[in-house]
C-alpha cells in the first residue's frame, strides 16, 4: 500500500464504553478480508478503523457503519493521500518502559535494543487492546510487578492484547490463563505470547460462560467500571481464598463506587493508584 490514497473508515469510541467487542467484531466483519483492522488508543478514546485503497469501498463500508447503531460510538471516514500507510500508523508506536522493570517493544521495530537493566516484552499491537500506552494497563502492570513472587497463577480477564499475561509470567506465574470476548483479541495474544517464548492458556469467551476448574493466587480484570460492578461476584470467584485482586478501567469519579461494591462484598482495599483520569485498585480476598 506504498504511494496510494487511503481512505480510513471507522468508529470512535469513549473509554468509558463497553462497546469493544460487538464493535471490534462488527469492523472486521464489514472487511470481509480486504483490509486490516487497526486499533489507536488515545487519552479518552479508542479508534478502530480500516485503511482502504478504494473509494466506492471506503464509502460502502462508511454507509454500512453508519446503519450499524452503537450508542456512543462515532463513525467517522478521512482521506490519507501519498502516504505509506501501511506503516504509518505505527509512527508514533515506538519501546517504551511499561515498569520499573519491563520495555515494551513493538515487534515491528528493527531495533528491539532493550535498555540495561529493563526484561523486554515484544508486542504486537495490530489488532487487539491494552498496548500498555493507556493509565489502566500501566497501573495494572505496576502493581502485578509489586506482586512478583506472591503468586504463581493468574487470570487475565479481558485479556486483549496478552501483555497483562506476559508481564506475570515473567514475575513468578507459573499457570496463566487470559480470557476475552473479542476472538481476534486472542488470536493477537496469542501470537504476542508466543513471540516472548511463554506459555498462556487462552479463551474467547464471555466472563458469564468461564467456568474455570481452578482458582487463582492473582486476578486482574481491565473492564470499565459498570462491568466490573455487574460481573463483581463472577470476577472474585475466581480468586483464591487469601489471594488478591486488580481491577482498572475506574475512570476517577467511580472510584468510591467501584471500591464500595467490592468492599461490600467482603474484600479489602490494599491500594489504589490514580492517575490523569483512571485508576486501579488492588483489594485481598478473605
Amino acid at each position: 500500500m506504498s504511494n496510494k490514497t487511503q481512505y480510513q473508515v471507522g468508529f470512535q469510541i469513549p473509554l468509558t464504553l463497553s462497546l469493544r467487542a460487538r464493535v471490534a467484531a462488527f469492523v472486521s466483519l464489514a472487511a470481509e478480508g480486504q483490509a486490516s483492522l487497526v486499533e489507536e488508543e488515545g487519552r479518552k478514546e479508542r479508534i478502530l478503523s480500516l485503511y482502504l485503497t478504494d473509494r466506492k469501498q471506503a464509502d460502502k463500508m462508511y454507509r454500512l457503519f453508519q446503519s450499524i447503531s452503537f450508542t456512543g460510538a462515532r463513525v467517522f471516514r478521512r482521506v490519507h493521500r501519498e502516504q505509506d500507510w501501511s506503516v504509518r500508523w505505527k509512527e508514533g508506536w515506538k519501546p517504551f518502559s511499561l515498569t520499573r522493570q519491563i520495555q515494551v517493544i513493538p515487534l515491528f521495530q528493527e531495533d528491539r535494543h532493550c535498555p540495561a537493566g529493563k526484561t523486554a516484552v515484544y508486542l504486537d499491537t495490530t489488532n487487539a487492546f491494552g498496548t500498555g500506552l493507556h493509565e489502566t494497563t500501566r497501573f495494572t502492570a505496576r502493581i502485578i510487578e509489586r506482586l512478583a513472587g506472591k503468586f504463581t497463577s493468574f487470570l487475565d480477564v479481558g485479556t486483549g492484547s496478552g501483555l497483562l499475561a506476559i508481564i506475570a509470567l515473567k514475575h513468578g506465574a507459573q499457570t496463566c490463563v487470559g480470557i476475552d470476548i473479542d476472538p481476534g483479541a486472542v488470536k493477537v495474544a496469542r501470537q504476542n505470547l508466543k513471540a516472548n517464548n511463554l506459555t498462556c492458556e487462552l479463551k474467547a469467551c464471555d466472563v458469564k460462560e468461564f467456568n474455570p476448574s481452578r482458582s487463582f493466587d492473582l486476578v486482574a480484570a481491565n473492564l470499565v467500571s459498570l462491568d466490573l460492578i455487574v460481573f463483581r461476584d463472577r470476577i472474585l470467584s475466581f480468586v483464591r481464598p487469601g489471594g488478591c485482586l486488580v481491577v482498572s478501567g475506574v475512570s476517577l469519579k467511580n472510584i468510591k463506587r467501584v471500591e464500595k461494591a467490592f468492599t461490600q462484598a467482603g474484600v479489602k482495599t490494599v491500594s489504589i493508584i490514580k492517575g490523569r483520569e483512571w485508576s486501579a485498585m488492588l483489594f485481598r480476598v478473605a
